[in-house]
């Protein structure tokens, strides 16, 4: 079946997420080194990392609502400070700024380059804050190769619902067999996009599937592999 659009995850598919995370921490640390009595960065990064869990977070660990408020009242519970930064202020902080310090994958522009060249349509499907999603990608600067960005919280679908799947296909116009979904969780990708009626390629070792998954990949140079056969 031929392919005529290439959809994508964005944590741990186009954005390596602990890379970003730590990227994030050392800022942070930096950022507020006059308040801490001790600038700590690896235990910064622990508390971050911990409480993101690559993007899904743990519900027994979330005190806030988001990612982000938690963060923060996790770091003011176990950082040691001279001056504590309100809640308010360390939560926004998150919002403002881990955008920024998006680390794309290894190949990701490069691979954007050559569909965009081949004139495949481009789009992003990841479950979220739609802001959280667009300042990820902005600090990727990859916005300017994709036709849709579609957010969980935008359309009100999460992943793996096959719906979000559908919805988007939709708006590229283009029919599911006819896209290629990749992404690197099991089930909100490879299961939700299959279920879509989408071809799939699965990101490995961001998380471990129940049962084997045939069509895997590495790395994102092998999505052109995959195009090409």
């Amino acid at each position: 079946m031929t392919i005529r659009a290439v959809l994508f995850d964005l944590d741990n598919t186009l954005t390596h997420r602990d890379l970003s995370v730590q990227a994030y921490s050392r800022y942070l640390a930096e950022h507020y080194s006059h308040a801490l009595d001790l600038v700590d960065v690896a235990k910064i990064t622990e508390i971050v990392r911990r409480i993101d869990n690559g993007g899904y977070p743990k519900k027994e660990l979330l005190t806030h609502s988001t990612i982000g408020g938690s963060v923060a009242f996790a770091l003011l519970q176990e950082l040691s400070w001279q001056s504590q930064p309100p809640l308010e202020e360390l939560s926004n902080f998150w919002f403002q700024n881990f955008g920024q310090f998006a680390i794309a994958m290894p190949q990701a522009e490069n691979l954007l380059q050559s569909l965009k060249a081949a004139d495949y349509k481009l789009a992003i499907i990841s479950n979220g804050g739609h802001d959280t999603r667009m300042n990820i990608i902005k600090g990727l600067g990859f916005g300017h190769y994709f036709d849709e960005i579609v957010s969980s919280e935008l359309v009100g679908i999460s992943k793996p619902n096959p719906e979000i799947f559908l919805h988007t296909a939709q708006k590229l116009e283009v029919t599911p067999e006819h896209c290629l979904y990749i992404g690197d969780h099991p089930i909100n990708d490879i299961q939700g996009a299959e279920n879509a009626g989408m071809q799939s390629l699965w990101m490995e070792g961001f998380h471990t599937p129940v049962q084997p998954i045939e069509r895997k990949i590495q790395n994102l140079v092998e999505v052109l592999d995959y195009l090409k056969a």
